[in-house]
């Protein structure tokens, strides 16, 4: 069945006027769909547009062309009062929780409606469902400086909920947390979006939090879109620079190498019509390859497979060959 799209962002570019007059291009006409119910991760290091992007899609950037659709409806140009009303549609979470010190749990939990125009008794109510939905419904009297960073990072995420967005959008969400605490709030952020139905879109440098929750993926580079696709299509493809990314090659200690071998870095997804990995083992073993080092991880059902080979210079082009004979992507490490 085919999906309905949340996020539609079409040739948006943003340019911004620096004192002197020159301009930077922080973003350059960026194409992107986000289908509804989907995790969807944005990755780039600092300066790729990351930011930018985000300030457009809230619409608290004007772009200087293109335009953002949420849920089929154009937030760009719109006047104050029903951008106000649509911007309610988008539930953020930061990095740091930024919960207000002096109110409890269930008052950070409640501002949002409270702003909203919420009553009391009803605004409660749902500050209660969502701080159970997080797993804090025994919190609620707390302080923010009485939780722990997770804790505190759940609240933020409750908060985030209040006013029933179609789209979470999620800045950074775990980059201040521990692992194990990340683990738990990855894996709370996937119970949301299975059990309500809301899109999120995560924001991140940490390719770990797009192996394990995200159905798709896109990278931005110099406000370029670089890659984007499903998980499951950009891992198949060996060549993907995002896919290098999340499951980069092994590294080898070169004073391991022998002066007359060479090392190759061998490729291999197993999909139907593709080896796996037992295949790849098997046939560079017949011909003579050590395995220096090697990666195997699971990713939206597709194994994906990354090998240091060492083999006799002599024969690395006749290794090679056979191995792109087979369906296996190898290059030259350099």
């Amino acid at each position: 069945m085919e999906q309905k799209p949340m996020i539609v962002l079409e040739n948006l570019s943003k340019r911004y006027v620096l004192r002197g007059g020159n301009e930077v291009n922080a973003l350059k006409g960026v194409n992107l769909t986000i289908d509804a119910g989907t995790i969807h991760g944005i990755v780039g290091q600092s300066g790729a547009g990351k930011s930018t992007l985000i300030r457009c899609l809230t619409a608290l950037e004007e772009p200087t062309e293109g335009s953002v659709y949420l849920d089929g409806n154009l937030l760009t140009g719109l006047g104050y009062s029903t951008l106000r009303k649509e911007r309610r549609k988008i539930g953020m979470v930061f990095q740091a929780a930024n919960l207000m010190d002096s109110r409890t749990a269930l008052d950070n939990v409640a501002y949002p409606l409270k702003i909203a125009g919420v009553g009391k008794a009803e605004r409660e109510a749902r500050a209660k469902e969502l701080l159970a939905v997080v797993g804090l419904e025994t919190r609620a009297g707390s302080y923010p400086s009485q939780l722990s960073g997770g804790q505190q990072q759940r609240v933020g995420i409750a908060r985030a909920l209040a006013t029933k967005p179609s789209v979470l959008l999620c800045d950074e969400p775990t980059s201040a947390l521990d692992s194990e605490t990340t683990r738990q709030i990855l894996a709370l952020l996937e119970q949301i979006r299975d059990e309500l139905g809301v899109t999120i879109v995560i924001i991140t440098h940490e390719m770990g939090v797009v192996r394990d929750i995200c159905d798709s993926a896109t990278m931005l580079e110099h406000g370029e879109i670089i890659e984007t696709g499903t998980v499951r299509d950009i891992v198949s493809n060996p060549k993907s620079r995002l896919a290098r990314e999340l499951v980069p090659m092994p590294s080898i200690d070169d004073a391991e190498v022998s002066p007359d071998s060479t090392v190759l870095d061998v490729m291999f997804t197993s999909t139907p019509g593709v080896p796996t990995g037992a295949t790849v083992l098997g046939l560079s073993s017949r011909m003579g390859a050590d395995v220096a080092a090697g990666t195997f991880e699971t990713l939206s059902d597709v194994q994906v497979g990354r090998l240091a080979l060492t083999v006799p210079t002599m024969h690395v082009k006749q290794i090679m060959e056979t191995l792109e004979q087979n369906g296996v992507s190898v290059e030259v490490r350099s």
